[in-house]
């Protein structure tokens, strides 16, 4: 190859001093110089010997330099979701409200849940008995099967207008739900009914057998539903509070498992992959016999067991409304409390603010905004009393405490 460049090149490069010399005078240059310049050009060429043939890429000889991703607390790219610091696919989605959807826990017989992995927030918390209840955020991606769905409770409309989102139940007590509607208003609430589906359908074949676990949820077909009401505004809303970085903040403990307990039967826990960053769940199943074994929560939509990137406790008032401890009081909007934050096997030892339109900030001890890892967040909402024990290194034990 290296023999047919020689020519080419010294003819190219006589060419252009021709050329221009048609418009100008152009100096004398010898055959020496001409010669000169060719092995110039020649040798800034890569080298030829014969045909080339591919070769292998060399294998790294270090690990790559993990991609840092830092969000928030404001200015979020268009395309990001500000509720967990990570790229939407289209960012269409985004211009629209968050959907919160109630998602039963107890009976056990509507287990596994529907939908819980899609949810970029779940929050978690007591509705007395020593049992608890889920509410599922959707605002960055959709499930098309989420439940099964429940029934509101007082502290709901507060988190919904956190997040000035639309709330899906399975009504609620009477007092409880004309709470619900007075302080949302009917648009932004939507429950189960004969023109609801396939925003919110009913499975009559499990309706046959257990009503309470037979309702189902569509986030999609639910946004759908609620900009089609009159006087609904389906917009993208100012979600901005929440911070996220890659790289785990400073300090902090070791923290490879959480185990939470609403009640003797009621029991959350989390083991840390290092893999995946993940928090992986279990929950209790309770065998005839009546002891305990902790299995893996999946995903009835996946089949697989539900991963979260960061896992909180919130330390928050809680009152007992009435002797049959099933109607409370949480003291949730306008306020600020303690919370333990999980993230990339550490334990973190912060606060929690809340207000009216804003989502939950987190604090460090200096109070500024807590990054969490970017990815999914579950967030139990327990009582101001809740304790806190490390039964073993890296692995903590908090038992939900009420006044």
């Amino acid at each position: 190859m290296l023999k047919f460049r020689l020519p080419i090149i010294a003819i190219l490069f006589i060419l252009a001093i021709t050329v221009t010399g048609c418009q100008q005078a152009a100096p004398t240059i010898s055959q020496e110089e001409i010669e000169q310049a060719v092995q110039q050009t020649l040798a800034a060429l890569p080298t030829a010997t014969g045909t080339p043939t591919p070769t292998a890429t060399p294998t790294p000889t270090s690990t790559p330099t993990p991609v840092i991703v830092q969000y928030g607390p404001e200015n979020f790219p268009q395309n990001v979701n500000p509720l967990t610091g990570l790229e939407v696919a289209d960012p269409e989605i985004l211009n629209r409200r968050p959907l919160l959807i109630k998602v039963a826990n107890f009976p056990r017989d509507g287990r596994p849940h529907a939908g819980l992995s899609f949810a970029d927030i779940v929050f978690d918390y007591y509705t007395g008995g020593g049992s608890n209840r889920f509410m599922a955020l959707y605002y960055g991606q959709d499930a098309t099967q989420i439940g099964p769905v429940r029934s509101g409770r007082l502290v709901d409309p507060y988190i919904v207008e956190m997040y000035q989102g639309v709330l899906g139940c399975v009504y609620a007590w009477k007092d409880t739900w004309t709470m619900i509607l007075d302080y949302l208003g009917f648009t932004r609430v939507i429950s189960e009914g004969p023109n609801t589906c396939p925003a919110m359908c009913r499975d009559e074949a499990i309706n046959k057998i257990k009503p309470e676990i037979s309702v189902f949820a569509n986030s999609a077909e639910m946004s759908k539903y609620f900009a089609a009401r009159a006087g609904a505004t389906n917009t993208r809303q100012n979600l901005d509070g929440m911070a996220f970085h890659t790289i785990a903040p400073d300090g902090g403990v070791d923290a490879m498992k959480l185990k939470h307990q609403f009640g003797k039967n009621s029991i959350a826990e989390w083991t840390y992959d290092p893999e995946t960053r993940k928090y992986r769940r279990l929950i209790e199943d309770l065998k005839e016999s009546g002891l305990v074994e902790m299995i893996p929560l999946v995903d009835r939509v996946t089949g697989e067991q539900l991963q979260f990137s960061n896992v909180i406790v919130m330390f928050v008032h809680i009152e007992q409304l009435n002797k049959d401890d099933t109607l409370h009081e949480f003291d949730i909007l306008n306020n600020t409390g303690r919370a333990l934050i999980f993230r990339d096997g550490k334990m973190y030892d912060a606060f929690y603010k809340s207000s009216i339109h804003t989502p939950i900030q987190f604090l460090d001890a200096e109070g500024n905004p807590f990054a969490l890892q970017p990815g999914n967040t579950w967030i139990h909402i327990t009582g101001s009393r809740t304790s806190l024990t490390e039964e073993a290194p890296g692995e903590f034990f908090t038992s939900n405490g009420l006044p």
